[in-house]
């Protein structure tokens, strides 16, 4: 930027977008719902003019010793279930966890990503990143301050990720499912460039393929990997007609799994006895979903302690475990919602 031009203000992000400039804090800051359209429009906005929040107001309302963890969605209780274990960390080297929700949207998280360079923080926890590679790459390698990854690989001289199995996981889940005599298998895949729902698919496909059967691509719709994604998926997949039907399907993630269930009952079939669902993520409520979710199960706890671990030795100036790679397992737990494949139930 000419460093005679001035600084682009929140208020010309607002008229650019043509929108209040309260309206523009409300994205950055993530403190009240703003309309899709309109967020998408801030979010352009703030990307032509190349706007960045002020450092010395952004400083002021930063806590001291304070770490950012950004995640995409809060809604989802697999990132409570990992925020939890990074706060009883971090409560223990004395940091402070700010959270930032990105809310599914990959424009939203640069944004972010951005903003952090311009604060004084310790340190930067990112979980289940919904950028392309070569451009979470890059604005890692802007950030200042170490950073740790969780399920998703970058490699970088201060990042550390954590990944979990899911490939693994989705074959051990695929192949519990061949055991009980099921070839119609389909994979509600979420976001479908996500590296994580590759690994997944990947893990099925392998299954499949081990047993002479293939993922046909009708059966692997994408969507929203939340519970209405999961309904309207599961939805498209049971207006098919009774013989072209999945008699089971694997979930992107647990939120997901639970809207296939409703979907099944509202179209007036059961789980386990017509169809079969498995999830991923293993949230508390998967046990007690009617019926309970079998599911794959990551270690979110953990993973979260693990996090803070990795950034405080990079903060102290070692490098992380693994040569920044750190591979945990995944566990398939059995429940109610898989049974043997019933032949005339559709």
């Amino acid at each position: 930027m000419d460093a005679r031009k001035p600084r682009p203000s929140l208020h010309s992000v607002a008229q650019r977008a043509g929108v209040s400039p309260a309206t523009v804090s409300r994205v950055l800051n993530n403190t009240a719902p703003v309309r899709d359209g309109v967020r998408s429009r801030v979010l352009a906005a703030i990307n032509e003019l190349g706007y960045t929040p002020s450092a010395g107001r952004s400083a002021r309302r930063v806590v001291e010793n304070a770490i950012a963890l950004l995640i995409p969605d809060i809604l989802n209780p697999f990132f409570a279930e990992m925020m939890r274990g990074i706060q009883d960390e971090a409560t223990l080297f004395g940091y402070m966890p700010i959270l930032y929700d990105s809310n599914e949207d990959p424009q939203r998280e640069q944004q972010l990503l951005r903003m952090f360079a311009a604060q004084p923080l310790r340190g930067i926890i990112l979980s289940g990143s919904r950028l392309p590679t070569a451009d979470l790459s890059s604005l890692c390698q802007q950030l200042a301050v170490p950073i740790v990854l969780i399920n998703r690989a970058v490699r970088l001289p201060n990042a550390a990720c954590i990944l979990t199995d899911m490939e693994g996981g989705a074959w051990r889940a695929a192949r519990h499912l061949l055991d009980l005599h099921h070839t119609r298998i389909a994979f509600l895949s979420g976001p479908y460039k996500s590296e994580q729902s590759q690994a997944r698919r990947r893990g099925v496909e392998r299954a499949l393929s081990e047993a002479g059967l293939t993922l046909r691509a009708e059966w692997c719709p994408a969507s929203s990997p939340n519970v209405d994604g999961g309904f309207q998926t599961m939805s498209a997949l049971l207006a098919l007609p009774p013989n072209e039907r999945p008699t089971a399907v694997i979930a992107y993630n647990d939120m997901m799994a639970l809207g296939a269930l409703h979907a099944i009952r509202a179209h007036h079939l059961r789980v386990p006895e017509d169809i079969s669902v498995v999830g991923t993520d293993d949230i508390a409520i998967a046990a007690h979903s009617n019926p309970p979710l079998t599911t794959i199960s990551q270690p979110k706890y953990r993973m979260g302690r693990m996090a803070v671990q990795m950034l405080q030795r990079m903060i102290q100036g070692r490098p992380p475990p693994q040569e920044g790679y750190t591979l945990l397992e995944t566990a398939l737990i059995v429940r109610e919602s898989t049974a043997p494949v019933n032949n005339s139930a559709i």
